[in-house]
């Protein structure tokens, strides 16, 4: 049975149509799809089936309401992402250079990387453009990246030529709402953010550490390490740090540091001062020479389609990832029955982000 009917009378019912097998499907034309995705309006049941259509080809399935029995965490994410309604704060924690100010306020203890520039989109024409802007940083221990997005991070001490920046200039330029309709992207503006590189005890950049947090409580955290060269990442669990299932098959390069205990704890707790008006929201923290320092908050990580690090991929659910995802929806049910919302809750309550 379909999520989300398609009548008749309606356009989509020219471009698609469901077909028989458990689940739905949608079959698309090459002609007419494209245009229906940029031109349909940004309400939550053509948000569902545009970007259902990608959850589907990820999970063979549709994605299923977060109170489900069977609900993974990622149905939960699909359930905020295509949400049109997003509260100030949140809205203010998406940019990141807009995030500094709100990270500061919730957890005054953490560092934050130093802003050097802020490069508006709309006034960028093209990647020579942007080269051109950046060009007084280059050879300087800084990196660009969009202010809206991940990826693309431009090392400017390497920085050469427009070719350096085509990339940075895509993603900085694109409207995410339209991707994977993750509607807090929705009338962002497009920036360039230059910010100082976090100082290291060694020439590799900082290790990422993002704490997956419901309800403000810390539950699993990722660490991403030598994220620019042979990148290797791995759930763990709390507080401890060690293996969030030891059966991922994952063996820690040489090079992993982790924190000493008392930085460990110290990250939990400004994870958890920055997560706490929030249902669900992943914090990115960088371990610096010099003290912690914020990375960014991310609430619909990979669109929803992300899947835990294991030694079998992220192709495809594996054994890992029903580990993560288990302790994030028990910890959601858990907090759900004590607000007595028998068939689950909002992702993101608005009046509990409100009035935090």
């Amino acid at each position: 049975m379909r999520d989300l009917p398609i009548p008749s009378s309606s356009p989509v019912s020219t471009i698609a149509q469901p077909d028989d097998r458990e689940g739905g499907d949608v079959r698309r034309s090459d002609i007419g799809w494209a245009d229906f995705r940029r031109l349909a309006p940004p309400t939550r049941a053509f948000n569902h089936l545009i970007a259902g259509q990608h959850f589907d080809e990820r999970f063979g399935r549709w994605p299923l309401p977060p109170e489900h029995p069977d609900a993974l965490i990622n149905d939960v994410i699909f359930a905020a992402m295509i949400e049109p309604h997003w509260t100030p704060l949140q809205l203010a924690f998406v940019d990141k250079d807009t995030a500094k100010a709100e990270a500061t306020r919730l957890a005054p203890t953490l560092r934050m990387p130093d802003t050097l520039a802020v490069i508006p989109m709309d006034a960028v024409a093209s990647p020579d453009d942007l080269f051109a802007r950046l060009r007084p940083f280059a050879g300087m221990q800084a990196v660009a990246k969009p202010s809206q997005a991940s990826g693309a991070v431009t090392f400017l001490r390497d920085l050469s030529s427009a070719d350096d920046v085509r990339l940075l200039h895509q993603l900085a330029a694109t409207d995410y709402s339209g991707v994977m309709r993750e509607m807090q992207y929705r009338l962002l503006p497009g920036k360039v953010l230059v910010e100082a590189m976090v100082p290291t005890a060694t020439p590799a950049p900082p290790d990422d550490y993002k704490f997956h947090c419901i309800r403000g409580e810390p539950l699993v955290c990722q660490v991403d390490h030598g994220r620019f060269g042979r990148p290797w990442s791995r759930l763990l669990r709390l507080p401890d740090f060690a293996p969030m299932d030891p059966d991922d098959g994952l063996v820690p390069p040489g090079s992993l540091r982790l924190p000493a205990p008392d930085r460990i704890a110290a990250m939990i707790a400004a994870a958890r001062a920055l997560a706490a008006p929030f249902e669900f929201v992943r914090v990115d923290l960088y371990d610096g020479a010099d003290g912690i320092y914020f990375g960014e908050m991310t609430f619909t990580p990979a669109a929803s389609l992300g899947i835990a690090p294991s030694i079998e991929g992220d192709h495809a659910l594996n054994p890992t990832h029903h580990v993560y995802s288990g302790i994030l929806m028990r910890a959601l049910r858990r907090a759900w029955a004590a607000d007595g919302h028998r068939d689950g809750a909002a992702v993101d309550d608005p009046q509990r982000v409100a009035a935090a």
